[in-house]
């Protein structure tokens, strides 16, 4: 319950200024169609191409003893992947302020890199259109391919003094 002091200070203040153009009011319910629609296209993503091809992967990788977890909060839907020293996180989300776009973000982490360091691979789509599901089967590869090149280090790159150049 809001105290009564501050309710009746704030309604003096807002009050005046409660008459709303109509043309205001028009364009926030154009705005909130158009939402819907790019709410409806994420949905249809996510049930159609998005957790098909998350639960395939997540029978693989119980097949094969892979610790993972996949959660979800909101609109956000996430991946993760603990190897021995190294983990993954894909995290799919409907992201930007109007909702208009779809964001994939590979993080990846691991002992070898310290535990200071991680990869932040981000890709965003646009959902004024529907989604192909090949977008899906693309990502989640791209995920697993990341997981996969970042196991292997190659061989550390010489320090070189500022100013000097290699010889080849």
């Amino acid at each position: 319950m809001l105290d009564r002091n501050f309710s009746k200070w704030w309604l003096g203040r807002v009050v005046p200024f409660s008459d709303v153009p109509p043309e205001k009011l028009a364009a926030e319910r154009e705005a909130l169609a158009r939402q819907g629609e790019f709410n409806r296209n994420y949905q249809l993503f996510i049930e159609k191409a998005v957790l098909p091809y998350i639960d395939a992967i997540v029978k693989t990788l119980a097949q094969n003893r892979i610790v993972h977890r996949v959660s979800s909060w909101g609109n956000q839907l996430s991946l993760r992947i603990h190897l021995a020293w190294r983990w993954g996180e894909l995290v799919i989300t409907q992201s930007h302020e109007d909702c208009v776009s779809f964001e994939h973000h590979i993080i990846t982490e691991g002992e070898r890199r310290g535990d200071d360091s991680a990869e932040d691979h981000t890709h965003q789509y646009d959902l004024r259109d529907p989604l192909p599901e090949s977008v899906a089967w693309t990502e989640l590869h791209f995920f697993l391919t990341r997981v996969a090149l970042d196991l292997v280090e190659g061989p550390p790159e010489p320090e070189i003094p500022p100013g000097e150049e290699v010889k080849e």
